[in-house]
């Protein structure tokens, strides 16, 4: 083995030693075999219910459907579903399992925290600074909870940050391969998620100022010495992303689609009272999942730090810097309205944290920064690994898990928060627990897939009818309860049964009214189905 070799065996040993360490303290040798977890379900249901569709539909890749018919013909897409695709696509070959989707998810964010690793390695030098810039992603509790989930936020992230390593790498090193990897990466990403453009953004900001030869101007380096395979790649790239989100956009038009936001929120359609609400959620709820409230202060003082000593950045990471952390604030701004439940929209944020931990590596070995108490510098770090992971676990746990003893026992949980997911583990246990896997028994009563049902009670979209494997529709507790004639909307939908995961429901005014127009199917595992009357 060659010394190049045996450092880079030595560098990633680390890495795999704190993933492998990780991935037992969270128990994902438990939750990656679990059902869709409970936190954010809905969309975990929507992405789930799309690959399933591929899977049992045929693989039209672009003609994506949803169980739910409030759509023509459940026609529904939002993202690049090549997720969705490549899932059906293993389940055809290996079977039918949830946990492959999780598992391609986890395999792209930790092949992001690879390349991340190495290339800072590569430029900077300081395993340890190195180490710890990838443990900071690692044990994000957001991270690490739609890390291993069915939404495409974390995979659109993780190529988002390849790109920019690879970017960086060309940028640097001038290999051209280097540049088409992160332009493939960087399209796919912003694909996969139009809010993860930060990859692409800074390969085409500094592509198109090489174009147009105006280095000189913005104190760039010359990039390329032959220009039209570039020009022709990247202005494919763009044309690309536009001609999907357009496409989107007709295929949701035109089938009535409302399911998926393709479009933003800003927080200037909101009064001074919601702003206040939404940003109370933020600051105390979302951000410390985003990161836990040390790290928050730590990379803000870091964030400072960079700002001070811009001078000792190359230009690269000054514009790189700039633009993440304009980034980061328009994003909050734009999306602000989302930020009272939807945590996972926080995901691709993260780049603004990876750029401003990256130019930090680069000034500490431009000013060869040597600690003066190189053992307390090495404790530091460690100890925050240490606090961050334990933090992380318990965080992850107490989403994923019920009753889990680490989750009650670490201290810097607060009690509302434990008494919050105590709550949602019994709100889910009292209905939608009951069907995760009553598909099975449908079917053993001679109900067909295309058969259409009402799901009650069910709020979402996709939840109920993908656990079931029906097409069909749903109605949520609080409008089933209010509404005494919301059953009237669904008479000239084709509906055949009618599966009501909370029995205590007909006795409602709602299902009374119209009682005469079902008849009992059968009951199990406290679940009743009836037949609807022809």
């Amino acid at each position: 083995m060659t010394d190049k070799l045996k450092i880079f065996a030595k560098n990633n040993v680390w890495l795999i030693l704190i993933v492998t360490t990780l991935f037992f303290l969270n128990y994902y040798n438990k939750t990656l075999f679990q059902r869709p977890s409970i936190i954010h379900i809905w969309r975990q249901a929507d992405c789930l219910s799309i690959a399933k569709n591929y899977y049992e539909e045929g693989m039209n890749f672009f003609q994506p459907k949803i169980h739910h018919q409030g759509v023509e013909g459940g026609k529904a897409v939002s993202e690049f579903p090549i997720l969705n695709y490549t899932a059906a696509a293993l389940w055809k070959i290996f079977g039918e399992h949830e946990f492959i989707y999780r598992l391609i998810e986890y395999a792209l964010l930790l092949l992001s925290q690879f390349v991340l690793l190495n290339t800072l390695l590569r430029f900077f030098k300081s395993q340890l600074l190195a180490l710890f810039t990838v443990s900071v992603f690692l044990t994000s509790p957001l991270l690490a909870y739609y890390g291993v989930s069915f939404i495409a936020d974390v995979p659109a992230f993780s190529l988002g940050l390849i790109s920019f390593c690879l970017f960086y790498t060309f940028y640097r090193d001038k290999q051209l391969s280097f540049f088409y990897l992160a332009l493939f990466t960087g399209t796919l990403a912003v694909l996969m998620k139009a809010s993860a453009l930060m990859g692409l953004s800074f390969l085409l900001f500094f592509s198109v100022i090489d174009f147009l030869n105006l280095n000189a101007r913005f104190k760039t380096e010359k990039l390329f010495q032959k220009k039209l395979l570039p020009v022709v790649f990247t202005s494919l790239a763009v044309l690309v992303v536009f001609a999907w989100y357009k496409y989107a956009l007709y295929y949701n038009n035109n089938n009535n689609n409302g399911v998926f936001l393709l479009t933003v929120l800003p927080i200037w359609e909101l009064d001074e009272g919601e702003i206040m609400y939404i940003g109370r959620q933020l600051f105390s709820g979302s951000f410390p999942v985003f990161l836990n409230r040390p790290m928050l202060f730590l990379i803000f003082a870091i964030a400072i730090y960079v700002s001070t000593n811009f001078k000792h950045l190359e230009n690269f990471l000054r514009y790189a810097f700039v633009f993440s952390a304009g980034y980061f604030l328009a994003y909050l701004l734009f999306f602000f309205q989302v930020f009272s439940v939807h945590d996972y929209y926080l995901n691709n944020l993260m780049i603004f944290p990876a750029v401003t931990l990256f130019s930090f590596c680069s000034i500490l070995y431009k000013r060869e920064f040597i600690p003066a108490n190189k053992t307390f510098f090495r404790s530091f770090l460690i100890l925050s690994l240490l606090f961050n992971s334990l933090y992380c676990a318990a965080y992850y746990r107490m989403r994923t898990i019920k009753n889990d003893n680490m989750a009650n026992w670490y201290p810097f949980i607060t009690e509302e928060e434990k008494s919050l997911y105590d709550w949602v583990f019994w709100d889910y246990g009292i209905s939608t627990q009951r069907i995760e896997n009553f598909g099975s028994v449908l079917k053993s009563h001679g109900v067909k897939r295309d058969d259409f049902v009402l799901s009650i009670p069910d709020f979402s979209f996709d939840v109920s009818l993908y656990f079931l494997d029906q097409k069909g529709f749903t109605i949520g507790r609080q409008n089933f309860i209010e509404d005494t004639t919301v059953l009237n909307r669904f008479f000239n939908k084709n509906i055949k049964y009618v599966v009501m995961s909370d029995a205590v429901l007909q006795n409602e005014k709602a299902f009374i009214n119209y009682k005469q127009h079902f008849e009992p199917f059968f009951t199990h595992n406290e679940v009743k189905v009836f037949k609807f009357k022809e």
